[in-house]
């Protein structure tokens, strides 16, 4: 059992918050999106991710303001090292492997299929979440948007059967992503783009060597790679 599942929701919001402050993904002064938007991509209600927020700001990890200029801000000598259960996402680091793993495998599978089956109606909805990731001025505006597209992408396959188990690898590997520069997502989205461009033109082969290419990065792209940098 991941280590994670041990973890109030409010401490899973803290853990990723502050993690993503640690690994410089979040930098200081930065305003984070509002409360909504944080539990939304995050996959909390509204009530526990303004909890976690709070208890953060009450940590000296984050600012909280209020009136015309308010919102929540990275604090200018934030103290992430502070919240213990940050740990916790550090210990799971063979679980997050192994879903990328799978995911790679499901993935693959889908999208080969999805080359082959997806109607033009299907491909326009693509492109549309491939262009509403491109407008996303946050990480919790480009997380909604991608998570539209890969689930599109599941269901353009006609694997009907494959679909509850690709959905549940893809949110339990979810639980583990962190807030990223919305300059770094957008260079992501293009990959996006490629692959609805290779389902464009039924090229099966094409567009499983992009997605295999984009859902392995994350072995990299994630915390369990980005803590392997120099000076992480």
């Amino acid at each position: 059992m991941a280590g994670i599942t041990r973890l109030s929701a409010t401490d899973t919001v803290r853990a990723r918050i502050a993690l993503a402050i640690q690994l410089g993904l979040l930098a200081p002064g930065e305003q984070l999106p509002s409360d909504a938007e944080v539990a939304q991509a995050l996959g909390v209600s509204e009530i526990t991710a303004r909890r976690g927020l709070k208890s953060l700001a009450d940590d000296g990890v984050l600012q909280r303001l209020r009136g015309r200029n308010g919102g929540t801000f990275v604090a200018e000598h934030s103290a992430p090292g502070l919240v213990d259960a940050v740990t916790v996402y550090r210990a799971d680091s063979a679980t997050v492997h192994g879903l990328i793993d799978h995911r790679v495998l499901l993935e693959c599978a889908l999208t080969h299929h999805a080359a082959l089956a997806a109607t033009e109606e299907q491909l326009d909805e693509l492109d549309g979440y491939v262009e509403q990731a491109s407008r996303a001025q946050s990480w919790t505006e480009y997380h909604a948007a991608d998570e539209k597209l890969h689930l599109a992408v599941a269901r353009a396959s006609g694997l009907g059967w494959a679909l509850p188990r690709y959905s549940e690898v893809l949110y339990e590997l979810y639980r583990y992503f962190l807030p990223y520069p919305v300059a770094y997502l957008h260079d992501v989205n293009q990959e996006h783009a490629r692959l609805v461009a290779a389902l464009r033109r039924r090229d099966p082969v094409d567009a499983v060597a992009i997605i295999e290419q984009h859902v392995s990065a994350l072995h990299r792209s994630m915390f369990v790679g980005l803590e392997d940098r120099p000076g992480s």
